[in-house]
C-alpha cells in the first residue's frame, strides 16, 4: 500500500506508544480492527524527532503510521492540529481516490479550516467523546469547603475545565464542517442534541452511536481460564487517571468508611493509574492509617491489568462524576466484575442496578461502601452477558458501514 493510496486516514496526536487515556485506546483499536478487515489505514500521529520531522513506517500490509514532529508541550492536541494541516493537504492531493478521515472532537475544524478547496477528495467523520458543559454540572462538589483542598491539588484539571468555552466554540465548528458524526455512547448523542439544538437535524441524520468496543470473547475466555484467588478478602479496584473528577477520592473514602465505621477488615482497594493527586492520595492513606487496605499500583500494562482483574478483583469502584464510554466498566463486566458508580445521568446506560452493579445516590459515600460489599453476591454470568453489547465485532461493523456511506 502506498502512503498516498489509503482508504482511511486517522488523526490522533496521542497514538501509541504514549497513551493518555480512553480516547487514544479507542483510536488504536479502530485503526487495528479496520486494518484487519482489509481497509488501507494511515494513522497520522505525533512523536517524530525535531531532526527527522516526519517518520513513516509500515505496521502490516494494511496499516501505516506517519509520525509528525510537534512540540511536546500542552496543549498537545492544539499544536498537533495546526502543524499537520499542510502535510494533510499534500497527502490528500496525492490520493488517487476519495478518502475517509476520522478525527476526534476539538481537532476537526482546527485541522481542516482553509482546506475547503480539496472539495470531494475527502469525507470527514468526527468522533465525539462527551461534553465538558455536561461534565461541569456534576463538579460542584469540588468547590465546597470540604473538597476545596482536593481541587487545588489538581491544577491541570481546573485548567482543563476553565477551557470549556473554547472547547464549546471548537465543538460548534466541528459540527459545522464534519460530514458525519460518531458518538461513543447514547447519552453523548442525546447531550449533543440538547446542547447544540441548531445542529439537531444534522445530528439525527448524520450521527451514529459507536461504542468504543471491547474484545468480549477474549475477555470472556480470560475470565473462564483464570482461577479466582480470593485471598479471603474482597478486592475492590479503581482503574483510571488520578483526577478528582474520576472519583478516586470517593473510592478511598468508601473504603475508609467500611474499615472505620463498619469495622470491615476483609477488604482492600487496589488503585491502578497515575495522575496529579497521587501525592495527596499517598498522604491521605498514611494519615488515615489505611495503608493495609489501600494499595497504589501506578500504571500497569493493559494485558497485565486485565489478568490481575480476572484473577483477583471482586468489584470495580468507579465513582466518576462523568464518563462518555467507560472502557474500565465495560471490560470489568466482560470479566464478570460488577461496577459501583454514583447514580448520575451517564451511569444507567452502563449499570443495570442490581444486575451488573449498583448505582449509589450522589454523593453518598456510605452507599458506595455498602454496595461494594453487596455486589460480590451478584450473578457473574449475568454481569458478563450485559457486556456483550459492547463487543467490538458488532460496534465496528457500524463504523465500517459509516465509512462506506461516506466514501460512496
Amino acid at each position: 500500500m502506498s502512503f498516498f493510496n489509503a482508504d482511511i486516514i486517522i488523526l490522533s496526536h496521542e497514538y501509541p506508544p504514549y497513551v493518555f487515556g480512553g480516547v487514544a485506546t479507542y483510536i488504536k483499536n479502530v485503526a487495528e480492527l479496520l486494518a484487519q478487515k482489509g481497509w488501507r489505514v494511515l494513522v497520522i500521529a505525533g512523536k517524530a524527532s525535531l531532526t527527522e520531522r516526519i517518520i513513516c513506517r509500515e505496521i502490516n500490509n494494511s496499516l501505516r503510521i506517519c509520525r509528525i514532529y510537534f512540540p511536546e508541550i500542552p496543549p498537545r492536541w492544539f499544536l498537533y492540529s495546526l502543524i499537520i494541516r499542510e502535510y494533510l493537504r499534500k497527502l490528500i492531493e496525492k490520493m488517487k481516490h476519495g478518502v475517509a478521515v476520522l478525527t476526534n472532537g476539538f481537532n476537526a475544524w482546527l485541522t481542516f479550516r482553509g482546506l475547503d478547496d480539496l472539495g470531494d477528495r475527502y469525507r470527514l467523520i468526527t468522533i465525539f467523546h462527551g461534553s465538558l458543559y455536561v461534565s461541569l454540572t456534576y463538579y460542584s462538589s469540588i468547590f465546597n469547603s470540604k473538597n476545596l483542598t482536593y481541587a487545588f491539588l489538581s491544577p491541570q484539571e481546573l485548567l482543563y475545565f476553565l477551557e470549556t468555552p473554547l472547547f464549546d466554540v471548537l465543538t460548534r465548528n466541528d459540527l459545522c464542517i464534519s460530514d458525519y458524526y460518531a458518538f461513543v455512547a447514547k447519552h453523548v448523542f442525546h447531550e449533543f442534541r440538547q446542547l447544540y439544538r441548531y445542529f439537531d437535524d444534522k445530528i439525527r441524520q448524520r450521527g451514529v452511536v459507536l461504542y468504543p468496543g471491547i474484545e468480549f470473547e477474549e475477555l470472556y475466555k480470560l475470565r473462564q481460564e483464570s482461577e479466582k484467588k480470593t485471598k479471603n478478602k474482597i478486592i475492590a479496584a479503581f482503574v483510571g487517571r488520578l483526577f478528582y473528577s474520576k472519583g478516586v477520592v470517593y473510592a478511598v473514602q468508601a473504603i475508609e468508611y467500611l474499615v472505620k465505621e463498619l469495622h470491615e477488615r476483609n477488604i482492600e482497594l487496589w488503585i491502578f493509574g497515575k495522575g496529579p493527586i497521587e501525592t495527596w492520595l499517598k498522604w491521605y492513606i498514611k494519615k488515615t492509617q489505611l495503608s493495609s487496605y489501600v494499595k497504589l499500583f501506578g500504571h500497569v500494562p493493559r494485558s497485565t491489568l486485565l489478568s490481575i482483574l480476572a484473577k483477583y478483583v471482586n468489584v470495580l469502584l468507579h465513582p466518576s462524576l462523568y464518563e462518555a464510554a467507560p472502557l474500565a466498566i465495560m471490560e470489568a463486566q466482560a470479566l464478570g466484575i460488577p461496577a459501583i458508580t454514583f447514580d448520575l445521568p451517564w451511569t444507567p446506560e452502563f449499570i443495570l442496578h442490581g444486575t451488573n452493579g449498583f448505582r449509589a445516590t450522589y454523593p453518598d459515600i456510605t452507599g458506595l461502601a455498602e454496595y461494594s460489599i453487596k455486589a460480590v453476591d451478584l450473578n457473574m454470568q449475568k454481569i458478563m452477558y450485559t457486556a456483550k453489547s459492547y463487543d467490538r465485532n458488532q460496534t465496528y461493523k457500524e463504523l465500517e458501514a459509516l465509512i462506506l456511506k461516506s466514501l460512496i
